[in-house]
């Protein structure tokens, strides 16, 4: 996804707090060599706004305010949980080192596991962010329809998170009877009535629009608009330069960025980049029309994606009109 692997500043925090709070709240055991992790939900849970997810959080941490998780608002740090619709099979096919390492990522060691009766893997990485090394955490767990993730991560230097961190994650239950906003932890909007985009989803405080509402689209265009927001606080100097480098990271072949559509735009009050582009999708190999818009804050950017297969004309006039309509709440 747009940010998936984003990181914020993290700070120390007391481990002994949460240690105790989540003792009996998850068992571990040993089944045909691998782990077994069962969680139960308790008074301490808390859901995740907007999703079905619910974990006890570490001490001093709060609702996020720009993602579907938790931080600390001192400091930025995160738990993260993003809900993908699709098979855990296929939606860990990527989990590899070499897909790990064009991200950035090292991968330390990846553990296959059962998770509340799912298959899962818990997986240890570190990473290099902002000039500050992290090591990282994620579990993911699913089934035939549905993978979910919990990302938690930390600095390296403070080594003492690493239990409130790996147990708050551990303590996750995903309740498929709960009822959920799925706009409810999001700061922005956009406006698509009257026009042929549907809410498909959230993922993690990424707004996801098709034009019949599934993610992904089963549409004849391929039409989606995604909306969504930097995790960290980030100051970027060149903004022009930063808009360009961020579509270039798009999954496309032979993207096509013509220095003529990278123009200044302005909406809800900030100033930014759009740009239109055309590139082939590494997934179907087949050409589309890529829209980006940018938009930068003394905290960090939102951004906004369209694309499409078909009608160039009619779907960027479309991604236009709906960025135009961009808001802060």
């Amino acid at each position: 996804m747009l940010m998936y692997f984003s990181f914020g500043i993290y700070q120390t925090i007391n481990m002994t707090r949460l240690f105790f709070a989540l003792v009996g709240l998850f068992w571990v055991n040993l089944a045909f060599g691998q782990r077994e992790i069962n969680s139960a939900k308790t008074e301490q849970h808390q859901q995740v706004k907007g999703t079905k997810f619910f974990l006890v959080p570490p001490a001093g941490f709060s609702d996020a305010a720009g993602f579907q998780g938790f931080q600390e608002s001192n400091s930025g740090a995160t738990l993260m949980v993003i809900e993908i619709p699709g098979p855990f099979a296929e939606s860990t096919k990527g989990f590899t080192e070499e897909a790990f390492k064009a991200q950035g990522v090292t991968l330390k060691k990846r553990e296959d596991i059962r998770f509340n009766g799912r298959e899962g893997l818990f997986i240890t990485a570190e990473q290099s962010a902002y000039g500050i090394d992290f090591a990282k955490y994620i579990l993911i767990f699913g089934d035939s329809k549905t993978t979910c993730m919990v990302n938690g991560t930390y600095p390296k230097e403070s080594a003492e998170l690493d239990q409130d961190i790996s147990a708050s994650m551990l303590s996750t239950v995903y309740d498929t009877t709960a009822v959920v906003d799925p706009l409810a932890s999001i700061g922005f909007s956009i406006n698509t009535e009257g026009t042929k985009l549907r809410f498909g989803k959230n993922m993690s405080g990424m707004l996801i629009y098709t034009t019949d509402g599934q993610v992904p689209t089963q549409s004849e265009d391929k039409a989606g608009f995604v909306v969504g927001m930097s995790l960290a606080n980030v100051q970027i100097p060149d903004k022009k330069a930063a808009s360009v480098n961020r579509l270039k990271k798009m999954p496309y072949n032979d993207l096509n960025i013509d220095e003529s559509q990278v123009k200044p735009v302005e909406v809800d009050g900030i100033s930014g980049y759009e740009i239109v582009a055309e590139g082939v999708s590494k997934s179907t190999g087949v050409k589309e029309l890529v829209y980006q818009v940018m938009l930068y804050t003394d905290k960090g950017y939102y951004i906004m994606v369209g694309t499409a297969k078909g009608q160039y004309e009619a779907n960027l006039e479309l991604f236009k009109k709906v960025a135009a309509t961009f808001r802060r709440k």
